[in-house]
C-alpha cells in the first residue's frame, strides 16, 4: 500500500505545483465544472476562490488567476476566509486577464419597457421588490425623482429654505408644501435636508395645517434631529421619492410593493435600447478573517467593481454626521445600518487592491472595517460613490487596541472623485483612529463636503490613538461644493503624535451659497486637534488653520503658490491610466 500511495501524494503535489504556477482562469464562456485552466476556465470568482483554497498550502509561488472581460453578476457576497490566504510568503491575486476588462457587479438589468405617461414620457418595466435607491443609465446615475428638479450636478440644488420651530418639527410654507399636495403615497416621500455638515432623510409622518404652511413629524426613528435647535436655523431641503415628481429625462421611481420601475426619457428615445441597471448586492467582496487567524497576501488587480445597494435609509431614515456617518446605529460588521463598502475587509494582512476601478457603489466605495494592517490601495479609480470613497477602520474606537486598529496602511496614486453622491457629507476618504497611515499622490476632487478626514471625535485634548500618519504630495480641490464646517484635507481632533501634512497642492475649495455660517478651511485642524505637522503645503485661495480648541500643532511655510510642490503634487506618472 505504502509504495502504491506514495507517488499518488507526490503526482498530486506536483499537479498542485504546476497549477499554481500557471494559475487558474475565469471566464463568461467557462463552467464552474472545469478545472480553470485557459483552455476550460471556470465561469465565477466564487469557483476560482474554491480551486485556489485547495492547492494554496503548498505554494511555492505566486498564484495568479486571471479574468476574462464581461460582466459578472454578483447576486451573493464572495467571501475570503483564513483559508484563502496565500501561504509560505507568496500571494493569491486576482487580476484582469491582459487586454481585459471584467466587471462584477451587484446589479440586475431592467428591460422590458412600456410606454406609461404619454404626456410625461414615462416608461415603466418590471423590476425587483428588493429596496434600491440608486438607477444606472448607460453605467450614469439617474435622479430619484424629486421638487424641486436638480439643476447643479456639484451642490445638487436648488433647495427650499426649512425652518425647524421646535425639533423634530419641520416647518413648510405653503406654497413649497403645494408640490405634495397630489402625492398619493406621501408616506414614502423623503425630505432631503442639509445643514451645515449634517444631511438628513426624514420620512413624512404626521402633518397638520397652520396659518402660513404645515408642519410635519418624521416617520422614521433615525432621521430625527440630533443637535441643539439653534442648529438647524440655516437648513435647506428637497422633497424625494414619488411618482408624481417625474417630470424631466432620466428621473425615477421605484415601486417596491408592485415591482415596477418608473423613468422619463428624452422624447424620441427608446429605453429598450439603453442599459438600465438598478443595485440589489450591499457587498460584492469580504474579506474576513479573526485576530489570531487574519486573512492574508491576497491581491485584487485590474477589476471593475460596481453597483451595490444599501437599502437602511429607506427603512430607518437617515441621521448623519460628518462623513455620513449615522447618529444613534449601532457599528458592527453584520449591521446593515452602518454604510457597507461594496468590498470590505476585516483581520487581514498584506491586503492589496490595486489598478480597479470602484463606482456606481450605493454606501461606501473600499471599506477597511477594522485591523487591517500592511495593505495597499493603490492606483485604483473610485468615483460615483454615495457615500465615502475610502473608509479605514469604520468600527470608530478611541484607542483602539492593536488587535483591533489598522497599521501600515498605504492610499496612494488613487484617483478619487464625487464622491458624497446620494448622502451628501461623504468624502474622499474618512480614516478613523489609524495608525501609520501613508496617503500620498492621490488626486481628490469633486466632493460636496471635505476631501479626507483623519482622525475621529477625541471628547477633548486627548490621545485618541491616532497618529505617525503621513498626508503627502495630494492635489485635492473643489471640495465642500455643498456643506461648511470641513476641508480640503480636514483632522477632526485629538492628539495626533508623528503626524505630518506636508507638500499637498490645495485650490478652488471655496463656500457654498447652500452653505451655513461655519467656517472652511483648505487645510482644517478641527475640535483639539494637537501634535501635527503642517508645512509646505500650496493653499491656494485659502489657508492652513488651527479652530475649535486645536493647539500645540507646528504650521510652517504653508503658501499661496510653490511650483515645485504644484507639479509634484497628485497621481505619479505611469498611474493616470490604470484603475480605468
Amino acid at each position: 500500500m505504502k509504495r502504491f500511495f506514495l507517488p499518488l501524494i507526490a503526482l498530486f503535489t506536483l499537479s498542485a505545483s504546476l497549477l499554481s504556477a500557471q494559475g487558474f482562469y475565469v471566464s463568461l464562456e467557462g463552467s464552474d465544472d472545469n478545472p480553470g485552466t485557459k483552455a476550460k476556465p471556470f465561469r465565477s470568482l466564487a469557483a476560482a476562490r474554491d480551486a485556489v483554497r485547495k492547492v494554496n498550502r503548498d505554494m511555492d509561488g505566486d498564484i495568479v488567476v486571471y479574468l476574462g472581460g464581461g460582466v459578472y453578476p454578483i447576486s451573493e457576497t464572495v467571501k475570503f476566509g483564513p483559508e484563502d490566504s496565500g501561504f509560505n510568503g507568496h500571494k493569491v491575486i486576482y487580476r484582469a486577464a491582459e487586454g481585459e476588462k471584467p466587471i462584477l457587479t451587484g446589479g440586475v438589468a431592467v428591460t422590458g419597457w412600456k410606454l406609461h405617461d404619454k404626456d410625461k414620457n414615462i416608461y415603466r418595466a418590471p423590476a425587483p421588490k428588493t429596496v434600491f435607491r440608486q438607477v444606472y443609465i448607460n453605467d450614469k446615475p439617474g435622479v430619484r425623482a424629486r421638487t424641486p428638479n436638480r439643476e447643479s450636478e456639484t451642490t445638487f440644488g436648488p433647495y427650499l429654505r426649512l425652518e425647524v420651530p421646535k425639533k423634530p418639527e419641520c416647518h413648510i410654507v405653503k406654497k413649497d408644501w403645494s408640490a405634495v399636495e397630489g402625492v398619493r403615497r406621501l408616506d414614502e416621500v423623503e425630505l432631503v435636508i442639509e445643514t451645515h455638515w449634517y444631511h438628513q432623510r426624514i420620512r413624512i409622518g404626521k402633518h397638520r395645517e397652520t396659518d402660513d404652511g404645515v408642519v410635519v413629524l418624521p416617520v422614521a426613528p433615525a432621521g430625527k434631529m440630533s443637535k441643539k435647535l439653534g442648529f438647524y436655523r440655516v437648513s435647506y431641503f428637497f422633497f424625494e421619492n414619488a411618482l408624481e415628481f417625474i417630470d424631466t429625462p432620466d428621473e425615477w421611481y421605484h415601486d417596491p410593493r408592485a415591482g415596477f420601475l418608473y423613468m422619463a426619457v428624452d422624447k424620441g428615445t427608446d429605453p429598450n435600447k439603453q442599459r438600465v441597471e438598478v443595485p440589489v448586492t450591499s457587498t460584492l467582496l469580504a474579506i474576513r478573517g479573526t485576530a489570531d487567524k487574519p486573512v492574508e497576501n491576497i491581491e485584487f488587480d485590474g477589476l471593475t467593481f460596481q453597483c451595490s445597494n444599501w437599502d437602511s435609509p429607506s427603512r430607518l431614515g437617515l441621521n448623519v454626521t460628518q462623513f455620513v456617518q449615522p447618529m444613534a446605529v449601532k457599528r458592527s460588521w453584520e449591521s446593515s445600518d452602518y454604510p457597507m463598502g461594496i468590498v470590505r475587509a476585516a483581520h487581514a494582512r498584506r491586503i492589496a487592491f490595486r489598478n480597479n476601478t470602484i463606482r456606481n457603489a450605493g454606501a461606501n466605495g473600499i471599506q477597511f472595517y477594522m485591523n487591517v494592517d500592511d495593505s495597499d490601495i493603490e492606483g485604483n479609480h473610485i468615483y460615483q460613490i454615495a457615500a465615502n470613497g475610502i473608509e479605514i477602520d469604520a468600527y470608530a474606537a478611541k484607542n483602539p487596541p492593536p488587535e483591533r486598529q489598522s497599521t501600515g496602511v498605504a492610499v496612494w496614486n488613487n484617483h478619487i472623485h464625487k464622491a458624497g453622491q446620494n448622502y451628501t457629507n461623504g468624502g474622499g476618504l474618512l480614516a478613523h483612529n489609524v495608525r501609520g497611515l501613508i496617503v500620498e499622490h492621490n488626486h481628490i476632487h469633486d466632493m460636496p463636503y471635505s476631501g479626507m478626514q483623519i482622525g475621529n471625535q477625541p471628547g477633548g485634548m486627548r490621545d485618541i490613538g491616532c497618529g505617525d500618519n503621513r498626508v503627502r504630495y495630494n492635489h485635492v480641490h473643489h471640495c465642500l461644493q455643498l456643506h461648511d464646517d470641513g476641508g480640503g484635507i480636514y483632522t477632526l481632533g485629538g492628539i495626533q503624535r508623528g503626524s505630518i501634512i506636508a507638500e499637498n497642492y490645495l485650490h478652488d475649495i471655496v463656500t457654498s451659497k447652500w452653505a451655513g455660517n461655519y467656517p472652511i478651511d483648505l487645510i482644517y485642524l478641527d475640535n483639539y486637534t494637537s501634535k501635527i505637522l503642517v508645512k509646505d503645503n500650496v493653499v491656494n485661495g485659502g489657508r492652513a488653520a488651527e479652530r475649535n480648541r486645536s493647539a500645540g500643532n507646528t504650521l510652517v511655510n504653508n503658501s499661496q503658490s510653490n511650483p515645485n510642490v504644484e507639479n509634484d503634487a497628485g497621481i505619479k506618472p505611469g498611474y493616470e491610466l490604470r484603475g480605468e
